[in-house]
C-alpha cells in the first residue's frame, strides 16, 4: 500500500507548498501526498505533510492552532500585504509606538471580524481572489471571524516589530500587520513569517527536504504513522469489530476494548489490538450501537 501518515517539513523560504509537496513526493516515492494548512513561498516553517491515506486526516486535527513568529514592516503598504508585493505608498521616517502597539494586540484578542489581503485563496464565483487581483480584477474579499488567542511582542525598532501569534486556522498574518500599520498612522505588511506549531505538531520535529532526503536514502523512518498523527482519544477493537468496521457497519458498544470518555458527538480513533487505525468514529450512543464511523481507513 505505501507509505501512509505524516511527514513534518521545515519550509525554506521561496517555494510553493504544493512544490514541497511534489518534491516529497519524490524523495519517497509515493504517489498521493497534500498539504495541511498552506504557507506562502516567502514564509517558512512547519508544513505538514499527508501521505496516502494521511491526506483524509485533516478534518480530524482537533489542535486546529497555529503559532507563528511574524517580522512586521511599517515603512510602507504593499497590494499583497506581504514583502513580495508592490508598493503602493511609503512612509519615510517612521518611528512606531511600543505600547500603542501592545493596546491594539490586547484588543483584539479573542474572536475578531479580519478583512483578508486580496492576494488569498477566498473564491468569488469560483475563482481564487489572488488570480483575479493578479488579472487587475477588483473584488473585495469577505469578512471572516478569526481568533487571536496569544499576542507576544518579541522585539521592535522604529520602523519594524517581531511578534509571536497563536491563532485559529484560517487567520492571515498578513492581515494582522497591515490593520496593526492602520492603527498606528504607518504602513504595515509582513516581511519575514515563520510557522512554529500546526494541528498539534511542533517545528522543533521537522526536517528540511534536505534532511528529508539524507535521512529517507539511509533508510531512517521519517513518516508519522497514521495511528501517532491524531491528537484525539483512541479504543482498540476487539478482531470481531475491527471486521465489522472494515465492512462499514455502526460500531457496537462490545466490540470497545478500551473504556473512552468522551461526550456525544466527539470522535474517537479506533484501533487494530496491533495498533493500526481502522476509522475515525463519532460518539453517538443508541441501543447498543456506540457510534458511526465518519472515516474508514484500510490498515496495512
Amino acid at each position: 500500500m505505501g507509505r501512509q501518515g505524516i511527514v513534518l517539513i521545515d519550509k525554506g523560504q521561496g517555494i510553493t507548498s504544493r512544490k514541497v509537496v511534489d518534491q516529497v513526493m519524490r524523495i519517497l516515492n509515493v504517489r498521493r501526498a497534500g498539504h495541511f494548512g498552506s504557507l506562502d513561498p516567502f514564509a517558512t516553517g512547519l508544513l505538514c505533510v499527508g501521505l496516502g491515506q494521511g491526506t483524509k486526516l485533516l478534518p480530524f486535527m482537533h489542535d486546529q492552532q497555529k503559532e507563528y513568529i511574524a517580522t512586521i514592516g511599517f515603512d510602507m503598504n504593499t497590494d499583497t500585504d506581504d514583502v513580495t508585493g508592490a508598493p503602493l505608498e511609503r512612509f519615510p521616517g517612521v518611528s512606531i509606538d511600543g505600547e500603542k502597539a501592545r493596546a491594539w494586540f490586547l484588543n483584539n484578542l479573542g474572536w475578531i471580524s479580519q478583512v483578508p489581503p486580496k492576494y488569498c485563496a477566498q473564491k468569488y464565483q469560483g475563482k481564487p481572489l489572488y488570480k483575479l487581483s493578479r488579472a487587475n480584477m477588483d473584488v473585495q474579499p469577505r469578512e471572516k471571524r478569526v481568533h487571536i488567542v496569544e499576542a507576544e511582542i518579541l522585539g521592535f525598532g522604529p520602523d519594524w516589530m517581531e511578534v509571536r501569534i497563536v491563532c485559529s486556522r484560517g487567520t492571515y498574518i498578513r492581515a494582522i500587520a497591515r490593520d496593526l500599520g492602520a492603527y498606528l498612522g504607518f504602513g504595515g505588511y509582513l516581511r519575514e513569517l515563520r510557522r512554529l506549531r500546526s494541528e498539534g505538531f511542533h517545528l522543533e520535529d521537522a526536517l528540511t527536504l534536505e534532511e528529508l532526503r539524507e535521512k529517507a536514502d539511509a533508510g531512517e523512518e521519517v513518516v508519522i504513522p497514521l495511528s501517532g498523527a491524531l491528537h484525539i482519544p483512541k479504543s482498540r477493537v476487539i478482531p470481531a469489530g475491527q471486521k465489522a468496521i472494515l465492512e462499514g457497519n455502526p460500531i457496537q458498544f462490545s466490540w470497545m476494548k478500551d473504556e473512552v470518555e468522551v461526550s456525544e458527538g466527539k470522535h474517537v480513533a479506533m484501533m487494530s489490538l496491533d495498533g493500526q487505525l481502522l476509522c475515525v468514529a463519532r460518539y453517538q450512543p443508541s441501543g447498543g450501537i456506540w457510534g458511526y464511523i465518519e472515516r474508514g481507513f484500510r490498515p496495512d
